[in-house]
């Protein structure tokens, strides 16, 4: 029943957030085509701080709210004022930040005029609306989640990206608003949005305003600014590096690689929206069976992260032929690495949650910060001697320490009953796939090559099955 619960939340969230990012996918290139690529650049690196103030803005209050609105110790009736108590502290965190961008706008068009940059004031003004009521809608879809309510999450997340998208390209394209017009119909898109997401939430609305929550609230959530600007940097300093240690070439190379990996990501995405509101319930509904659960949970994740990761990397090099020109054909190797890369991304979400659950957060931030480094030493020594190739195997090895770390102390603080020699048998698959992939490389299509590499992940996907540790343990048992 909780799987197919899972899955079936899982789909949905999964079908709004590819729905979201085709429409996006398809909008950005039109968008792109009447832009200069200066003006494209300077909305890329509007977006990008937006994104970056938006981590401090955040507070972690979403991931704090997730944590303890399922939580044993929480009683019903005081849900809503978790919720409330919760949603005050994010409008006044925004609309402190929005009045200090606002006095600073003036500084900083200075300095864009400096760098000549076509950023407009009504540009940066825009652009402080957009990340706040980027934060305030993201925490009522969360809130969703948390009810429960993925079609509603689905609704208002189609009516709020695929609005910003045609509302995009109709500012810049028919009207030829530029960088103004584009942010503005972003803005216009959320605050549409908002009212609708409100509305959906409104049962947990109320005017009280509990201050013992909002220090319960940021007391767990600020580590989550710390992991926030880890992760944001370990995202983002593999193609600096690129660009500084090889050529803006390699830089192309490595983000096709990785724009096609998002179809790995994406599955990751989809689990984790469906996972994190059920993660916490089912240790407060089944308070007997709940680490048996979390262990068969990670086992599935893995089965199908491998057969959906193992399958693009085996035919990376297909996939990359058949869709982008001969000149991009060296991004075939970088996907492949990628793809197991996402492969471990996906298992942070359980292997992480004994660090939730004892309330550890700091650890977040320490594995975070420590895994920046690993990467960043990597990339320094990966880059020179194989360029985009290298960043990948640099982000394959952090995600493996940081999942590792994460393992490791929810084992120490709050153990799941993991049996060892299955989880490494299937990690011993994965690494025969991984292998396979990156040394059987190909752009064309052999039909000898294309029927070995589907019957390589038939088995291994077969034999992984049959390692499930909920096929010798009674799954209906395990749920009572």
């Amino acid at each position: 029943m909780i799987f197919r619960r899972l899955a079936k939340d899982s789909a949905i969230y999964g079908g709004a957030d590819f729905i979201g990012k085709t429409l996006t996918f398809f909008s950005f290139p039109l968008v792109a085509a009447v832009l200069s690529p200066l003006a494209f650049g300077a909305l890329e690196l509007i977006l990008a701080s937006g994104r970056l103030l938006g981590v401090v803005v955040n507070c972690g209050l979403n991931n704090a709210l997730q944590r303890f609105y399922w939580d044993e110790n929480t009683l019903k009736v005081d849900r809503p004022s978790a919720v409330s108590s919760g949603f005050m502290a994010q409008f006044v965190f925004g609309s402190i930040a929005f009045i200090l961008l606002c006095i600073s706008i003036p500084e900083l068009h200075a300095i864009a005029q400096c760098e000549e940059l076509p950023i407009s004031k009504t540009a940066l003004f825009l652009g402080t609306c957009l990340m706040v009521l980027f934060q305030w809608n993201q925490y009522a879809l969360d809130v969703a989640r948390l009810h429960e309510a993925p079609w509603c999450f689905f609704s208002i997340s189609i009516f709020s990206r695929g609005g910003a998208a045609v509302l995009g390209v109709l500012a810049v394209v028919v009207f030829e608003w530029g960088i103004d017009g584009w942010i503005g119909a972003q803005v216009l898109a959320l605050m549409s949005a908002l009212p609708v997401a409100l509305c959906v939430i409104r049962r947990d609305l109320t005017f009280r305003f509990d201050f013992s929550w909002v220090r319960k609230l940021t007391g767990f959530g600020y580590p989550f600014i710390f992991v926030g600007l880890a992760y944001w940097l370990f995202t983002s300093m593999d193609r600096w590096m690129l660009a500084g240690m090889t050529s803006v070439n390699e830089v192309g190379i490595y983000s096709v690689a990785s724009r096609f990996g998002l179809a790995v990501f994406f599955v990751s995405t989809a689990f984790g929206q469906a996972w994190s509101p059920l993660s916490i319930k089912m240790r407060t509904e089944y308070p007997q069976k709940y680490r048996e659960i979390y262990v068969n949970v990670l086992f599935a994740l893995l089965l199908l992260m491998l057969a959906v990761g193992g399958s693009l990397a085996l035919f990376s090099g297909e996939v990359i032929g058949l869709f982008m020109p001969p000149t991009y054909s060296s991004a075939s190797l970088p996907l492949a690495i990628l793809c197991f890369g996402s492969v471990l991304q996906s298992t942070l979400q359980v292997t992480a949650i004994g660090i939730s659950l004892e309330k550890k957060v700091f650890l977040f931030a320490r594995v975070a910060w420590v895994t920046a480094l690993i990467n960043l030493g990597l990339n320094y020594l990966l880059i020179p001697l194989h360029g985009a190739s290298g960043a990948a195997t640099a982000t394959l090895v952090s995600y493996t320490v940081m999942t590792g770390c994460y393992l490791y102390f929810t084992q120490r603080l709050h153990p799941l009953p993991i049996p060892w020699w299955r989880l490494g048998f299937i990690f011993f698959l994965g690494g025969t796939l991984a292998c396979v992939a990156i040394s059987w490389v190909t752009g064309e299509f052999v039909w000898f090559v294309v029927i070995s590499k589907i019957i390589l992940i038939t088995v291994c996907v077969v034999l992984a099955y049959f390692l499930l540790p909920f096929r010798t343990i009674s799954f209906r048992q395990t749920v009572g």
